[in-house]
Protein backbone atom coordinates (compact mmCIF):
# COMPACT_ATOMS: atom_id res chain seq x y z
CA UNK A 1 0.00 0.00 0.00
CA UNK A 2 1.26 3.02 -1.23
CA UNK A 3 2.60 5.97 1.81
CA UNK A 4 -0.34 8.09 2.90
CA UNK A 5 0.86 11.78 3.72
CA UNK A 6 -0.02 15.40 4.40
CA UNK A 7 -1.98 15.34 1.09
CA UNK A 8 -3.48 12.36 2.12
CA UNK A 9 -5.02 13.83 5.20
CA UNK A 10 -5.89 17.04 3.85
CA UNK A 11 -8.01 15.29 1.27
CA UNK A 12 -9.59 13.02 3.48
CA UNK A 13 -10.28 15.42 6.87
CA UNK A 14 -13.91 14.41 7.07
CA UNK A 15 -13.18 11.38 7.47
CA UNK A 16 -10.33 11.90 10.33
CA UNK A 17 -12.21 14.26 12.58
CA UNK A 18 -16.36 13.41 11.03
CA UNK A 19 -17.42 15.73 14.31
CA UNK A 20 -16.44 18.11 16.85
CA UNK A 21 -15.42 16.89 19.98
CA UNK A 22 -15.72 13.04 18.58
CA UNK A 23 -12.68 10.43 18.00
CA UNK A 24 -9.88 10.77 15.69
CA UNK A 25 -9.89 7.86 13.26
CA UNK A 26 -6.45 6.76 12.25
CA UNK A 27 -6.97 4.65 8.62
CA UNK A 28 -5.33 1.77 7.63
CA UNK A 29 -2.03 2.27 5.59
CA UNK A 30 1.28 3.70 6.10
CA UNK A 31 1.47 7.10 7.46
CA UNK A 32 3.93 8.82 7.19
CA UNK A 33 4.90 12.23 9.47
CA UNK A 34 3.45 14.62 7.34
CA UNK A 35 -0.11 12.35 7.63
CA UNK A 36 1.03 12.03 11.54
CA UNK A 37 1.41 15.87 11.98
CA UNK A 38 -1.27 17.14 10.13
CA UNK A 39 -3.78 14.39 11.74
CA UNK A 40 -2.73 15.89 14.96
CA UNK A 41 -3.46 19.51 13.86
CA UNK A 42 -6.72 18.58 12.60
CA UNK A 43 -7.57 16.43 15.69
CA UNK A 44 -6.83 19.53 17.99
CA UNK A 45 -9.03 21.98 15.79
CA UNK A 46 -11.54 19.58 16.37
CA UNK A 47 -10.77 18.91 20.19
CA UNK A 48 -11.21 15.47 19.88
CA UNK A 49 -11.59 13.43 22.49
CA UNK A 50 -9.93 9.95 21.98
CA UNK A 51 -8.33 8.11 18.93
CA UNK A 52 -9.69 5.17 16.72
CA UNK A 53 -7.63 2.72 14.84
CA UNK A 54 -8.82 1.18 11.85
CA UNK A 55 -5.04 -1.19 12.14
CA UNK A 56 -4.03 -0.77 16.22
CA UNK A 57 -1.88 -3.44 15.84
CA UNK A 58 0.58 -1.33 13.35
CA UNK A 59 -0.11 2.11 14.46
CA UNK A 60 -1.33 2.06 18.11
CA UNK A 61 1.85 1.73 19.42
CA UNK A 62 3.48 4.13 16.45
CA UNK A 63 1.15 6.98 17.67
CA UNK A 64 1.29 6.50 21.63
CA UNK A 65 5.31 6.99 21.09
CA UNK A 66 5.18 9.88 18.95
CA UNK A 67 3.10 11.35 22.09
CA UNK A 68 -0.62 12.04 19.76
CA UNK A 69 -2.55 10.83 22.09
CA UNK A 70 -1.33 12.68 25.48
CA UNK A 71 -1.29 16.09 23.44
CA UNK A 72 -4.46 15.56 22.55
CA UNK A 73 -6.26 14.30 25.37
CA UNK A 74 -3.78 14.31 28.40
CA UNK A 75 -3.55 10.91 28.79
CA UNK A 76 0.06 8.84 28.09
CA UNK A 77 -1.00 5.41 28.36
CA UNK A 78 2.79 4.50 26.36
CA UNK A 79 4.22 2.02 28.77
CA UNK A 80 7.90 1.83 26.75
CA UNK A 81 11.07 3.24 26.99
CA UNK A 82 11.42 6.20 24.77
CA UNK A 83 15.06 4.75 23.77
CA UNK A 84 15.10 5.82 20.19
CA UNK A 85 13.90 9.44 20.71
CA UNK A 86 16.25 12.13 19.48
CA UNK A 87 18.17 9.27 17.36
CA UNK A 88 15.29 7.91 14.80
CA UNK A 89 12.61 9.87 15.44
CA UNK A 90 11.33 13.35 16.99
CA UNK A 91 7.80 13.11 19.07
CA UNK A 92 5.24 14.80 17.84
CA UNK A 93 5.56 18.21 19.68
CA UNK A 94 2.95 20.98 20.11
CA UNK A 95 3.87 24.81 18.71
CA UNK A 96 2.14 27.50 21.28
CA UNK A 97 4.99 29.26 22.93
CA UNK A 98 8.62 30.31 22.04
CA UNK A 99 10.33 27.20 24.30
CA UNK A 100 8.03 24.72 22.26
CA UNK A 101 9.72 26.03 18.96
CA UNK A 102 12.71 25.76 19.98
CA UNK A 103 13.13 22.83 21.37
CA UNK A 104 10.83 21.10 18.87
CA UNK A 105 13.29 22.52 15.84
CA UNK A 106 16.51 21.79 17.83
CA UNK A 107 15.24 17.94 18.64
CA UNK A 108 14.30 17.65 15.16
CA UNK A 109 17.88 19.25 13.48
CA UNK A 110 19.39 16.95 16.21
CA UNK A 111 17.93 13.85 15.10
CA UNK A 112 18.67 13.93 11.09
CA UNK A 113 22.35 14.79 12.12
CA UNK A 114 22.55 11.76 13.62
CA UNK A 115 22.12 10.22 10.67
CA UNK A 116 23.82 12.52 7.80
CA UNK A 117 25.82 14.81 9.61
CA UNK A 118 28.43 14.62 7.15
CA UNK A 119 26.58 15.33 3.78
CA UNK A 120 26.60 19.08 2.41
CA UNK A 121 24.17 21.58 3.38
CA UNK A 122 22.79 19.74 6.86
CA UNK A 123 23.31 22.97 8.25
CA UNK A 124 21.73 25.13 5.84
CA UNK A 125 18.88 22.34 5.87
CA UNK A 126 18.75 22.96 9.90
CA UNK A 127 18.34 26.71 9.38
CA UNK A 128 15.61 26.01 6.86
CA UNK A 129 13.61 24.34 9.89
CA UNK A 130 14.40 26.72 12.22
CA UNK A 131 12.81 29.39 9.82
CA UNK A 132 9.67 27.31 9.17
CA UNK A 133 9.22 27.06 12.89
CA UNK A 134 9.77 30.63 13.43
CA UNK A 135 7.14 31.38 10.44
CA UNK A 136 4.93 29.45 12.59
CA UNK A 137 5.22 31.23 15.66
CA UNK A 138 4.84 34.39 14.04
CA UNK A 139 2.12 33.94 11.37
CA UNK A 140 -0.10 30.73 11.75
CA UNK A 141 -2.39 32.19 14.30
CA UNK A 142 -3.47 29.33 16.12
CA UNK A 143 -1.28 26.09 17.80
CA UNK A 144 1.33 24.50 15.21
CA UNK A 145 3.08 20.82 15.48
CA UNK A 146 6.07 19.22 14.48
CA UNK A 147 7.67 15.91 14.43
CA UNK A 148 10.53 13.84 12.50
CA UNK A 149 10.85 9.95 11.58
CA UNK A 150 13.27 8.49 10.34
CA UNK A 151 11.57 5.40 8.50
CA UNK A 152 11.40 3.23 4.99
CA UNK A 153 8.82 1.15 3.25
CA UNK A 154 9.09 -2.15 1.40
CA UNK A 155 12.20 -2.04 -0.88
CA UNK A 156 12.89 1.85 -0.67
CA UNK A 157 15.80 3.83 1.04
CA UNK A 158 15.69 5.10 4.32
CA UNK A 159 14.11 8.31 4.60
CA UNK A 160 14.35 11.20 7.27
CA UNK A 161 11.35 12.77 7.49
CA UNK A 162 9.81 16.30 9.13
CA UNK A 163 6.66 17.62 9.01
CA UNK A 164 5.19 20.80 10.48
CA UNK A 165 1.35 21.59 10.21
CA UNK A 166 -0.32 24.46 12.11
CA UNK A 167 -4.52 25.86 12.18
CA UNK A 168 -3.28 29.40 10.72
CA UNK A 169 -5.60 30.49 8.05
CA UNK A 170 -2.74 29.30 4.79
CA UNK A 171 -1.44 32.07 2.21
CA UNK A 172 -4.83 32.67 0.43
CA UNK A 173 -7.01 34.20 3.60
CA UNK A 174 -3.89 36.23 4.69
CA UNK A 175 -3.47 37.75 1.19
CA UNK A 176 -6.74 38.21 0.96
CA UNK A 177 -7.16 39.62 4.58
CA UNK A 178 -4.44 42.25 3.50
CA UNK A 179 -5.78 43.14 -0.47
CA UNK A 180 -2.43 41.75 -2.01
CA UNK A 181 -3.05 42.83 -5.67
CA UNK A 182 -2.68 40.16 -8.06
CA UNK A 183 -3.58 37.02 -6.04
CA UNK A 184 -6.77 35.33 -6.73
CA UNK A 185 -6.23 31.28 -5.61
CA UNK A 186 -3.81 29.17 -3.39
CA UNK A 187 -0.61 28.78 -6.28
CA UNK A 188 -0.40 32.80 -7.00
CA UNK A 189 -1.05 33.45 -3.07
CA UNK A 190 1.90 30.70 -2.36
CA UNK A 191 4.07 32.00 -4.96
CA UNK A 192 3.60 36.04 -3.70
CA UNK A 193 4.42 34.69 0.08
CA UNK A 194 7.38 32.78 -1.35
CA UNK A 195 9.08 35.38 -3.32
CA UNK A 196 12.01 37.78 -1.63
CA UNK A 197 10.74 40.87 0.43
CA UNK A 198 7.05 40.32 0.33
CA UNK A 199 5.65 40.21 3.55
CA UNK A 200 1.82 40.73 4.30
CA UNK A 201 2.95 42.13 8.51
CA UNK A 202 4.50 45.03 7.37
CA UNK A 203 0.76 46.26 5.82
CA UNK A 204 -0.49 45.86 9.67
CA UNK A 205 1.83 48.46 10.67
CA UNK A 206 2.65 52.62 10.02
CA UNK A 207 5.64 52.85 7.43
CA UNK A 208 8.10 54.00 10.15
CA UNK A 209 7.18 51.91 12.92
CA UNK A 210 10.00 51.25 15.31
CA UNK A 211 11.19 47.54 14.97
CA UNK A 212 10.84 45.07 18.23
CA UNK A 213 11.93 40.78 18.61
CA UNK A 214 8.90 39.13 16.49
CA UNK A 215 8.69 37.23 20.57
CA UNK A 216 9.10 40.69 22.50
CA UNK A 217 6.01 41.17 24.72
CA UNK A 218 4.40 44.70 25.22
CA UNK A 219 5.98 47.79 23.57
CA UNK A 220 8.74 49.74 25.71
CA UNK A 221 7.17 53.02 24.17
CA UNK A 222 4.08 52.53 26.12
CA UNK A 223 1.45 54.60 24.62
CA UNK A 224 4.28 56.40 22.29
CA UNK A 225 5.27 55.05 19.10
CA UNK A 226 3.61 51.97 17.21
CA UNK A 227 6.24 49.29 17.02
CA UNK A 228 6.41 46.03 14.68
CA UNK A 229 7.94 42.74 14.64
CA UNK A 230 11.66 42.67 13.41
CA UNK A 231 12.37 40.33 10.42
CA UNK A 232 14.64 40.09 7.01
CA UNK A 233 11.30 40.52 5.00
CA UNK A 234 10.97 37.01 3.70
CA UNK A 235 8.39 34.50 3.49
CA UNK A 236 6.15 36.95 5.93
Amino acid sequence: MAEQGVIAAVRSQACIVPEQGGELLIPKGFLTPGFIATATCLGCAHQVTGLQYADPNKHKDLFEAMRVPYLLTGLDSYTRRRTNQGINYSPVQMLDNTVDFDKAASEICNCIRQHVEDLPGIGKLCDVIGELHDNVRAHAEGVGFSMSLNWSSMGKEPVIEFAIADAGQGFLRECRRTAVLGVTNDKEAICWCLASRNSTKDIDYEEFSQQQPEDAMGNPYGSGPQTRPRHDGNHH
